[in-house]
């Protein structure tokens, strides 16, 4: 692959593109064959130097982008700053000169550090043909001669006659003839001892200039012959390649028609071979699927049989389980009914009483003598009276969740939270946000009896050390959830047993239209969410 790689370097100088290109795709060819990418970057970058010298500046920059991706996959930076130099080299194509310098500054930091000579010469004469399209002759006369060195020392004459030319036109651009007219000579030699004939043509047309310029017009007709001559060469020399290229392609195409008329009689002998073959297996896997088809419906008819009883049982247990809940909601709302008329009946009716006997004690206990000691009986009596006052109110209030009733439901929790945690068994947590009144007092009542029994189970069953409850308000729910660090349980189990805990959970919360996420297992702790809609209207 490097002696064809270098075979299309040769053509590339022999301006004979097509074959160039010809050659370095061949030689792409046979590294993708071989997955080599490296061949691949150095073909990639081969042919964008064709471009480069054909001025078709977006297709070199294409294969240059190629080859800076392909440099990267394997870790080359060599070669990516090859690629990357390139690109300035476009641009300095197109003008773009700021460009161009901001590219050949970016490249030349690595070649310095790599000490590649050959790339540093081959650097300072593009800065030296960038000087001279900004019209600074004397840099371009400078960077061309320090890069005509370097090349000299690497044998890289081609570029020395480039440099050479350069010159000759930075003088010729300064009105100094005679330094002009002794670098274009140079420049000749070296392109027609090489057989450069693009470069000795644009050398002949500087030296017709030069000529012109000194009133030498006869010379510098024969100069202007000359490079037509050559011009004349270089496009027969470009179709004798494109004949060329041509016959090889010819040759190829006869040569693929003729192994594809051997192809397709050895794959038309074995076409027929191949067609009884088919039919006779497929009328055996015909018969293979109609026993198959046959023996798959009676299992079908089976499955959807058993299916289908499945189905009426499950309906059944539903409708079952549908009226149990119903029932249970009764005795549900049965039980909050006769809680409010016990707490009614204890404060208004019980607790009146003892106000009046309370009343009487006072009125009693004033006519007494304080050394009397049935006084001190009296007082003694009254206190626990006062007592006994307390514990109604208090067992009243219970009954009707008297600071749910007074103060809303985060309140109560609030209270809840801290009558538990106040009994070192359970540390409980309470979060919540801004209900803004948009529960009802009945929803309010059902969510604190939930959490009730719910902190009821985890103080029970769970052998927690904390719980946490969390109270939030979306844009359509109330989100509840209650979860402690305890043993946890098997869903699977508890569903199986259908116990009551879990029925009048369901039944509270189906009474509010919700519904609701129990996740737990065994040692994981449990975490109960339920959501209750809300009425936005």
């Amino acid at each position: 692959m490097e002696n064809l790689r270098k075979q299309g370097e040769k053509y590339r100088a022999e301006s004979k593109y097509d074959s160039a290109l010809i050659a370095f795709r061949q030689v792409n060819d046979l590294a993708e064959e071989m997955n080599n990418v490296e061949f691949q970057v150095r073909s990639a970058i081969g042919v964008a130097a064709v471009f480069i010298e054909l001025g078709q500046s977006d297709f070199a920059r294409t294969y240059y982008l190629k080859a800076i991706k392909l440099s990267q996959s394997i870790d080359n930076g060599r070669l990516e700053n090859n690629a990357w130099y390139g690109i300035g080299v476009t641009h300095q194509i197109e003008e773009n000169l700021d460009s161009a310098l901001f590219y050949y500054n970016k490249t030349k930091v690595l070649f310095d550090e790599e000490k590649n000579k050959e790339m540093v010469a081959s650097l300072l004469s593009n800065i030296g043909s960038l000087h001279y399209l900004k019209e600074e002759y004397d840099l371009a006369i400078a960077k061309s001669y320090e890069s005509s060195i370097q090349n000299k020392e690497l044998n890289n004459f081609r570029v020395v006659g480039l440099d050479y030319r350069r010159i000759g036109m930075s003088f010729f651009k300064l009105n100094n003839l005679d330094s002009a007219k002794v670098y274009a000579n140079l420049a000749y030699e070296i392109a027609d001892s090489l057989k450069y004939l693009d470069d000795a043509r644009e050398v002949l047309t500087l030296l017709s200039e030069i000529a012109r310029s000194e009133g030498e017009f006869e010379e510098a007709a024969r100069y202007t012959d000359s490079s037509d001559s050559l011009a004349k060469v270089i496009y027969v020399n470009g179709k004798n390649d494109e004949i060329l290229e041509l016959k090889a392609q010819v040759m190829t195409a006869s040569l693929a028609l003729e192994s594809e008329r051997q192809k397709n009689l050895a794959l038309q002998q074995r076409k027929y071979k191949t067609i009884i073959l088919v039919v006779s297996i497929t009328l055996v896997v015909a018969a293979l699927i109609m026993i198959y088809v046959i023996n798959q419906r009676r299992k079908n008819i089976k499955t959807l049989a058993e299916k289908n009883e499945e189905i009426n049982k499950q309906q059944i247990d539903e409708l079952l389980q549908k009226q149990e809940i119903t029932s249970l909601q009764g005795v549900l709302e049965g039980q909050e009914t006769e809680r409010r008329r016990i707490a009614i009946d204890l404060h208004d009716r019980l607790g009146g009483i003892l106000s009046m006997v309370k009343l009487h004690f006072s009125v009693v206990t004033e006519s007494l003598s304080k050394d009397d000691q049935a006084h001190a009986k009296f007082m003694k009596a009254s206190d626990l009276l006062d007592q006994a006052t307390g514990e109604v109110r208090s067992i009243s209030h219970n009954l009707m969740s008297g600071v749910l009733t007074k103060f809303g439901l985060v309140p109560a929790l609030e209270d809840l939270k801290d009558k538990i945690s106040q009994t070192g068994k359970l540390k409980v947590s309470l979060y919540s946000n801004d209900l803004n009144n948009v529960l009802t007092a009945e929803q309010e009542l059902q969510l604190y009896r939930i959490v009730q029994e719910l902190i009821s189970n985890i103080l029970k069953h769970s052998h927690a050390k904390e719980a946490n409850i969390q109270l939030t308000k979306g844009e359509d729910s109330v989100n509840l959830i209650v979860e402690d660090d305890g043993v946890g349980f098997d869903l699977k189990e508890v569903n199986k047993k259908t116990g009551i805990g879990l029925i009048n959970l369901k039944a509270r919360v189906s009474k509010l239209n919700g519904n609701f996420h129990i996740d737990s297992g065994r040692g994981a702790g449990t975490t109960i969410s339920i959501d209750i809609p809300i009425n936005n209207d």
